[in-house]
């Protein structure tokens, strides 16, 4: 990447950053639109209605959970994060509050680049002004569309291609071009609210601070999963994965079939790799307290593995950590 884009997509890249290293990338049931409107963060009214892959970070709570803070002095070198709050006026540990990321359907394009179909929402302070200089001293162009303020970068063919847009005053949003014009379209009502299968799988996990929930085939066919892999898995439509982190770190992940036996049979097979895990944990204690936290459970079209480490299993591998450092 040159020095004249470098500046303009890397606040989208370091956010995007953050969502993922609190627990993201990466199913269920049905209630009535008008009960599902109350799951989810209210980024969510910005999410089009067509969405694939749908996920939530609590940055703030993460940032200053009990957890983040005992691996801090585990960090790497914080050189480029500061450079990048130097350049943008953006700290990532102080002035992010939260993350929403997007899947749109068909994933990237190839005429636009293989991200032109995620949209990211961030949360916290920004400095627009300072951003907007920023952009178009490094080839960005600034425009308006439908009252929201732009800043655009073209590909090689001179078409804008990523964009941030900037939708409230403590909200922007990051990603492809037609992405972001998508979000703010969405802010007048058609938006992923009024997807009442992907709202039930929201409400579902809402109370974790980190979550991502999806249609299955969206992954597949991204190219995220090997053919090989994919050709010997029961037929799951709906997957969901959710974290929450304080002193320790507690999750589920869920997936719904398309029927009880590709269920039943998918079961099988996480039973089969619990017990493959125990096995070969039982031998290594620092191992055997987060292999044993793992429960199987579901029913019906729907299977569940959950996890619970607790705070004093992470103090035994940062004695470790130490212990190699030395």
């Amino acid at each position: 990447m040159s020095n004249k884009t470098r500046y303009f997509v890397v606040t989208a890249a370091t956010i995007l950053a953050v969502g993922l290293t609190t627990g993201l990338v990466a199913s269920y049931m049905g209630l009535p639109v008008a009960f599902s409107q109350a799951a989810g963060p209210d980024e969510l009214q910005y999410v089009p209605a067509d969405a694939a892959v749908v996920a939530y970070a609590n940055v703030r709570e993460v940032m200053d959970s009990n957890f983040r803070e005992r691996f801090r002095q585990f960090e790497p070198d914080t050189k480029e994060r500061d450079e990048f709050q130097s350049k943008t006026g953006v700290n990532i540990e102080q002035d992010i509050n939260s993350v929403v990321a997007a899947m749109m359907p068909g994933g990237g394009d190839a005429q636009f680049g293989p991200h032109s179909g995620m949209l990211i929402l961030a949360r916290g302070r920004f400095e627009q002004s300072r951003l907007e200089a920023l952009a178009i001293e490094h080839g960005g162009q600034a425009e308006d569309y439908n009252g929201k303020r732009l800043l655009t970068h073209a590909n090689d063919a001179g078409s804008p291609a990523m964009a941030i847009g900037f939708l409230e005053a403590d909200l922007i949003a990051l990603g492809g071009y037609d992405a972001i014009k998508k979000s703010i379209d969405a802010g007048g009502g058609n938006n992923v609210v009024s997807n009442t299968e992907m709202m039930r799988q929201i409400h579902d996990i809402d109370a974790a601070n980190a979550w991502a929930v999806g249609r299955f085939d969206a992954i597949a066919n991204a190219g995220r999963i090997p053919n090989e892999i994919q050709a010997h898995m029961p037929a799951i439509q709906w997957f969901s994965a959710a974290t929450h982190v304080n002193g320790g770190v507690s999750g589920v992940f869920k997936a719904e079939t398309k029927d009880d036996e590709s269920a039943q049979n998918l079961r099988e097979v996480v039973r089969g790799f619990l017990a493959l895990a125990k096995m070969q944990a039982g031998s290594k204690p620092e191992l055997k307290t987060m292999v044993d936290s793992l429960q199987l459970s579901g029913d019906g079209k729907n299977v569940a593995i959950s996890f619970s480490l607790p705070s004093e299993l992470f103090d035994a591998l940062e004695e470790l950590k130490k212990l190699e450092q030395r």
